[in-house]
């Protein structure tokens, strides 16, 4: 018979999965409803730029200048035959096969962008007015310290892996897994870390011993084009190609053969370059976004929510909330949540923030005009209250840090990544019913964040646990955000709708090599084998089945009660083992 406490969890159990579903339906109706057909989105695609709501959009925004302007766009003619002539150099010249080329190569990065410093912080100064401080300490600090850590143990990456663990008839033959190059690569690069996320890109294919095309955002045309003058003059042509362009440019490129394919970007147009590379099987690593939560927890204490709003407000705010990981929005427990904004509202105001306006040298502006109008739209469309900021300048693409509270899941912020200077926060009672609002509406984000005055560790705190385990993340950080990207020993990457694969340091170096099981087998001693010969009988089969057993076809475990994670114990294993041997030798020579 249960007893009370059982009964009690199980009611618990029955609520909470009430709730749960109630909550997905709710979800369910919203997306539905606010789905646009498939005819919409090209037309929003193609149209975005001009279309507004009426009364609620900037009066004007003006033209973009042409990128042409500073940029020299690559002929498609000549992207054909850049590709055709990397892919048969590969094949014929095989140069980046060897690991002393691949080094020197990276060496010629790393001066090129060492020496260049001030002119590249410059060139993205003049494409979006970031300051020369954010450009060094989130771009090129960081991707100098991967570019020297990938040097320092490429040299151990490379070295052929002796596979453990084999069966016993094969223990006497070298058999190991080696890396080999793909072969030529194509990596498209976004606007946002325009110089981190395609030079990291870049070192991962080099690294791996591939030919590379690089393509890189044409938002960013005086990054774009100092970037190709830097690489064009230190990069083997052999190897290595720059194409620069727009649209039709990167259509041509798309309609090449390549042996993998990396794009870092939107959701949307990564279906596109997914759907396109299927057509030729060809790979693809996926760096792409979605809508990355914060969640402050209801034991979030007096003494630490100004630590929290300061990491809250860098996370967003960073690079004019134009970061793939930035905290998209924040959901505050509502015994928290007043607090929380209060301090926000003073971080913008007084520390980070003070005397902010669209002259200021030190915060970045949105990218391009189409994406100025959109977020401007999203915050004067938005139902909840702005707090802190909504000023926008549409000469100079300037929004200044926004904060919008008591929002709901149905604002115009939570319908699509942000990606600029907007944070909604949103209150929350029920953990669980939160944590199911993300999944329903905004699954497998590319990060996700979680800030508590508790326990850090999953198995101390059981709500960290339950985001943790609940929301499938490309990455997790408890009491921080964004920082996880830096590492340089640490794979980064997306799952579902936020990406596929991951790279940085090691995880660079696998995703642009094929791991190959070579086994070099001796010609002599043939007559060992032969039990694995035709004609087939009963001792042949027995003598095969000892040598292919691991563990002298025994286990560990029984057909009930639970398994031992940890495996078969050490003196387990060397006793079966030791009796397949037995067992070998014993049936091969009553085979004779």
């Amino acid at each position: 018979m249960p007893s009370k406490n059982g009964n009690k969890a199980a009611a618990q159990a029955e609520k909470v999965a009430e709730k749960v579903e109630k909550a997905a339906a709710s979800a369910a109706q919203t997306v539905e409803k606010n789905a646009p057909s498939a005819a919409s989105v090209v037309s929003n695609e193609s149209t975005a730029a001009s279309s507004k709501a009426a009364g609620n959009a900037p009066k004007s925004v003006p033209k973009d200048a042409d990128p042409r302007n500073v940029l020299d766009y690559t002929p498609q003619d000549e992207i054909v035959a850049k590709v055709a002539k990397l892919r048969s150099n590969f094949h014929t010249k095989r140069k980046t096969h060897s690991l002393q080329y691949r080094l020197n190569q990276l060496r010629n990065i790393y001066f090129a962008v060492k020496d260049n410093v001030d002119e590249l912080a410059e060139a993205l100064y003049k494409d979006f007015g970031r300051s020369h401080s954010e450009t060094k300490n989130l771009e090129i600090n960081p991707f100098l310290n991967e570019l020297v850590h990938t040097m320092a143990h490429l040299h151990n990456w490379a070295k052929p892996e002796p596979v453990q663990h084999l069966p016993l008839i094969m223990k006497a033959n070298p058999i190991y897994i080696e890396r080999i190059p793909l072969g030529t690569v194509l990596v498209i690069s976004p606007f946002n870390y325009p110089l981190f996320l395609a030079l990291s890109s870049l070192v991962a294919a080099i690294s791996g011993g591939n030919c590379v095309v690089l393509k890189v955002s044409e938002f960013n045309p005086h990054f774009a084009q100092l970037l190709t003058n830097l690489l064009t003059k230190v990069l083997d042509p052999d190897t290595f190609a720059m194409v620069n362009g727009a649209v039709p440019e990167t259509t041509t490129l798309l309609d090449q053969r390549f042996d993998k394919i990396m794009y870092t970007g939107s959701t949307a147009v990564g279906t596109i370059i997914a759907k396109k590379a299927a057509e030729t099987l060809t790979p693809v690593l996926l760096e792409l976004g979605g809508k990355s939560p914060a969640f402050v927890l209801e034991d979030a204490t007096d003494a630490d929510l100004p630590i929290i709003a300061r990491r809250l407000v860098w996370a967003r705010f960073t690079n004019a909330g134009q970061t793939c990981v930035a905290v998209d929005y924040v959901l505050a427990h509502e015994k928290v949540k007043a607090k929380l904004v209060e301090h926000i509202v003073k971080v913008i105001k007084e520390d980070f923030y003070s005397g902010l306006d669209a002259k200021d040298p030190t915060y970045t502006h949105i990218i391009h005009s189409r994406a100025f109008e959109n977020l401007s739209n999203m915050i004067a469309k938005s139902k909840g209250n702005v707090v802190v900021g909504g000023d926008t300048n549409a000469a100079t693409r300037y929004i200044s840090p926004t904060v919008i509270d008591n929002v709901d899941w149905d604002d115009s912020t939570m319908q699509q990544e942000i990606f600029g200077p907007i944070l909604p926060i949103l209150g929350y009672t029920d953990l669980e019913l939160a944590v199911q609002e993300v999944i329903n509406r905004h699954d497998t984000p590319l990060a996700s964040y979680v800030f508590t005055s508790g326990p850090r560790d999953r198995n101390k705190n059981p709500q960290v646990d339950l985001i943790r385990t609940a929301i499938r993340s490309g990455g997790t950080i408890v009491n921080d955000a964004l920082m996880h990207v830096s590492l340089a020993n640490a794979p980064f990457g997306g799952i579902g709708q936020s990406g596929q694969g991951a790279y940085h340091g090691y995880y660079s170096f696998r995703a642009f090599t094929h791991e190959r099981t070579t086994m070099e087998q001796k010609l002599a001693m043939d007559f060992t084998l032969k039990v694995r010969y035709p004609p087939y009988e009963e001792k042949k089969d027995n003598v095969l089945g000892a040598a292919m057993s691991q563990y002298n076809n025994k286990v560990w475990f029984g057909r009930t009660g639970n398994v031992n994670v940890n495996g078969p114990g050490s003196i387990w294993s060397v006793w079966h083992n030791l009796g397949g041997l037995r067992n070998l030798v014993s049936s091969f020579v009553s085979s004779l």
